[in-house]
């Protein structure tokens, strides 16, 4: 498959296993410099290792999208591993608690949504000035069906990934404005 996206830079974030592996995989066929990350360095490094990439075109970078901090640091890697990224491909995430309304306590709700909803918009604004840069930028989210098919033990995942869904539209809504882009 030709995506017509060689030598474009990619930053794939939940990207030692999975979709975002698979994600990962496919950039690097198509001829993208990725910067792969995710928790831990030492699985990452190692998922990396997998991977059949040029020298120079991957890149491995611990980051918790749940942590500013950890994410602006990301952004410092990043930049000075490949400069401005193109594409960011947003796959980090948690299942979190299982459980009707009742059962799940705060802690379960705060960890899921700051994970799931907030990471994203943490690593967006961190990286949106690259992808506003060449007049070119991508953005992907990667969500699930919970977003519009809640399912009542599944409560905090559902409603951070419609919360996703509804900031991706917004953008989509904002781009002619030059708003959100």
């Amino acid at each position: 498959m030709d995506l017509n996206i060689q030598g474009r830079k990619a930053l794939v974030t939940g990207a030692d296993s999975g979709i975002g592996f698979a994600t990962v995989r496919q950039l690097l066929a198509e001829g993208v410099i990725v910067v792969m990350s995710d928790l831990d360095q030492d699985v990452l490094d190692a998922a990396a290792a997998k991977l059949d990439a040029k020298e120079g075109q991957l890149h491995a970078f611990a980051a918790d999208v749940s942590d500013t901090s950890s994410v602006q640091a990301l952004k410092k890697h990043v930049a000075e591993a490949v400069g401005e990224i193109d594409i960011l491909v947003q796959g980090a995430g948690i299942h979190g608690p299982d459980g009707l309304f009742h059962e799940i306590d705060e802690a379960g709700w705060q960890r899921t949504l700051d994970v799931n909803l907030m990471g994203p918009m943490r690593v967006l604004q961190a990286f949106l000035s690259d992808l506003r840069s060449g007049g070119w930028g991508r953005l992907v989210f990667i969500s699930s069906e919970d977003a519009v098919q809640p399912y009542d033990d599944e409560l905090p995942y559902c409603a951070a990934k419609a919360g996703l869904l509804s900031v991706a539209r917004g953008c989509l809504v904002a781009t002619p404005r030059k708003d959100c882009w």
